[in-house]
């Protein structure tokens, strides 16, 4: 087997951000690649990263990624052989492919492979669209092997691996087992079994032992009849091959299956069966006192969902949440619990994941551990053990299809499936799990619709956040479980420290800028009509009306006029408020010229900075990058 560019770059850093016909392309990681630049030809089988002036074969692509030199055979073939990348028909470092299983669906597609090696080891890949192959399961449907041959039989025989099945097979047998071994039978799998008979084989030692009950019990729900058979005379850590091999034959087997010694796992009642209380008890118990992770967001022992379109400072939001929380420090202005956190970033670089907390001043000694990189195969149970570990008051999933890999965000039913098991995480360990999450492309006015695809990633959790950002505004708000809701929020980025922190409800906010906007509108000209004032200033009617009436109530605009179609209203600036004339008004499309008669700063509250004649969106952006704002001491 030919070792191949695709694969080598595939297996270093993911699937490529770009694709030009036969040209695969990647952001190189031997040097600070905005735009990807490390290129790949699936047909020649050669690579080239121009800025690095290195191109070559595959075996140049490992060691350039790698960062060793080509001549250390050793060294390159050991990164090879961590990938599972190493030829499988040569000896190489004392390792070879010896066996390959194909996992297909019902209708015979291949989804995936196990890949057995001698010395023994296993590694899972997934074929790609060009004829190779990738070195993970990411977004792959796992099913139990040899599905196809044995889904419309009566009954079937489970064991512990491959070897084992097709062993059984090669008798007639309609035999199966789950990918990756012992342990790792998954709940998905059960439906598969459903009014089966299913006789379970496992292997002479304790983890077959608990494998099999572990299969039993997935199965007896949906199973006809489940049986554990353990065969008589195996060695210890024997298996089903080994006692084929030692003379067991298909009648020998079937003889076993009679046999009174093998009894059917009796149905055990489930501990978390329904606990039913008298409502008159339920009524005696004493309140319980609210716990907050998050005063008055996010609950302890609860779920949240943090959903935003991309861009919009999701991450930036949770990792200031983490050394906040790790610190025991305020956060948003409210008190956090102090404790470790967890925060699992399944899609951001290493780098940027430490330049960030550098950015945000943390020391290093916050009890904060991070996963930086992909999510290992049966990642809720790979938390679960975490969580048991480390103990954290906060578990951060960042993001969660990469932790979840729900198929369909759309499907209610699998969605609801998928986020039980985390409900259940958060209520048994007492941490707060925040969920990262993309929001929907349009927008949405009710926040429960935020979030992309299924309004049950909304029903699932305690708290539902949304992010969003404008052209004036981020903002944050909140639907709740418990606790009172967070209206629509200003949030403050400190671009510096990467910082955030809360603002004015946007709605006041909006009304300070048009409140601005107006005073200068009148600076710059003569008294004007409300339908004027309204034509030039950008914003909702609703609040451009309430910023008038203030200003008016407020004495820093005067008001004449009886208010009637053939005499409205008109408003100028108060006669003892001096505000300087820009050439353009802030929150208008309008350019006004400049009226020297007023001076460069006000003698009110009001804060105009004396700069230069530009165009609005330089303005804009200018005054977001020093901080300004125009009209955040306006007291209406």
């Amino acid at each position: 087997m030919q070792i191949r560019c695709l694969e080598i770059a595939r297996a270093a850093l993911g699937e490529p951000a770009k694709r030009q016909g036969a040209e695969s392309l990647w952001r190189c990681p031997r040097h600070e690649d905005k735009h990807p630049s490390l290129q790949v030809n699936r047909k020649k089988n050669v690579w080239m990263c121009g800025p690095c002036v290195q191109s070559g074969n595959a075996w140049q692509l490992a060691a350039f990624l790698a960062g060793i030199s080509p001549d250390d055979k050793a060294a390159v073939t050991a990164w090879l052989r961590e990938r599972g990348l190493l030829d499988g028909n040569k000896r190489d470092g004392g390792r070879r492919i010896v066996a390959e299983y194909d996992y297909r669906d019902e209708a015979g597609k291949l989804l995936f492979q196990t890949v057995r090696y001698d010395p023994k080891d296993f590694r899972q890949r997934r074929p790609d669209s060009e004829g190779g192959w990738i070195w993970n399961l990411d977004g792959v449907r796992l099913v139990p092997y040899r599905l196809p041959e044995w889904k419309d039989k009566p009954t079937v025989y489970v064991a512990e691996g491959e070897k084992d099945v097709d062993a059984l097979s090669g008798l007639g047998l309609p035999a199966t087992c789950n990918p990756m071994g012992a342990g790792k039978w998954r709940d998905e799998y059960n439906a598969h079994f459903a009014g089966k008979q299913v006789v379970i084989l496992p292997d002479n030692d304790q983890p077959g032992e608990a494998h099999a009950r572990d299969v039993a019990r997935g199965l007896l729900p949906v199973a006809k009849a489940v049986k554990i058979l353990r065969l008589p005379g195996l060695p210890p850590k024997g298996d089903v091959s080994d006692w084929l091999a030692a003379g067991g034959t298909r009648d020998k087997l079937g003889g076993l299956l009679t046999a009174a010694d093998v009894a059917e796992l009796p149905r055990k009642k489930s501990s978390s069966g329904f606990k039913l209380t008298k409502l008159g008890d339920l009524l005696n118990e004493p309140e319980e006192e609210a716990s907050w992770l998050l005063e008055g967001i996010l609950p302890a022992s609860g779920l949240s969902l943090l959903a935003a379109k991309p861009k919009t400072g999701k991450s930036t939001w949770a990792r200031g949440l983490a050394l906040a929380v790790a610190r025991g420090e305020p956060f948003l202005g409210r008190l956090t619990t102090a404790g470790a956190v967890l925060y699992l970033a399944l899609e951001e670089k290493r780098a940027e994941v430490k330049s960030h907390f550098e950015a945000l001043g943390a020391r290093g000694d916050e009890p904060i551990y991070i996963h930086a990189e992909h999510a290992p195969d049966g990642a809720v149970a790979a938390a679960r053990d975490s969580v048991t570990e480390h103990k954290p008051v906060l578990v951060i999933v960042d993001p969660l299809l990469k932790f979840t890999r729900v198929r369909d965000a759309s499907d209610y039913a699998e969605v609801t499936a998928k986020l039980e098991p985390l409900m259940v995480l958060a209520r048994e360990s007492g941490a707060h799990l925040l969920l990262v999450y993309h929001a929907g492309k349009s927008e949405r006015s009710d926040p429960v619709d935020a979030a992309l695809g299924s309004t049950a990633f909304a029903a699932a959790v305690d708290t539902v956040l949304v992010m969003k950002r404008t052209e004036r505004y981020r903002t944050l708000q909140t639907v709740q479980r418990y606790g009172e809701d967070l209206p629509e929020t200003v949030l403050d980025f400190d671009t510096e420290r990467r910082a955030v922190s809360l603002g004015a409800e946007k709605c006041k906010a909006e009304e300070k800028r048009i409140a601005g906007a107006i005073l200068e509108c009148l600076a710059c000209g003569n008294e004007r009509t409300e339908p004027e004032i309204g034509e030039a200033i950008e914003g909702k009617t609703t609040l451009k009306r309430s910023a008038l009436r203030a200003l008016v109530s407020t004495g820093k605009i005067a008001r004449t006029g009886g208010g009637k179609c053939n005499d409205p209203y008109h408003y100028r600036l108060a006669a003892d408020v001096s505000f300087s004339c820009s050439p353009h008004i802030a929150g208008t499309g309008e350019q006004e010229t400049k009226n020297a008669g007023y001076p460069a700063e006000t003698q009110t509250h009001i804060l105009v900075p004396d700069v230069p004649a530009e165009n609005a969106e330089n303005r804009e952006c200018r005054e977001q990058e020093i901080g300004v704002v125009r009209t955040a001491e306006i007291e209406l």
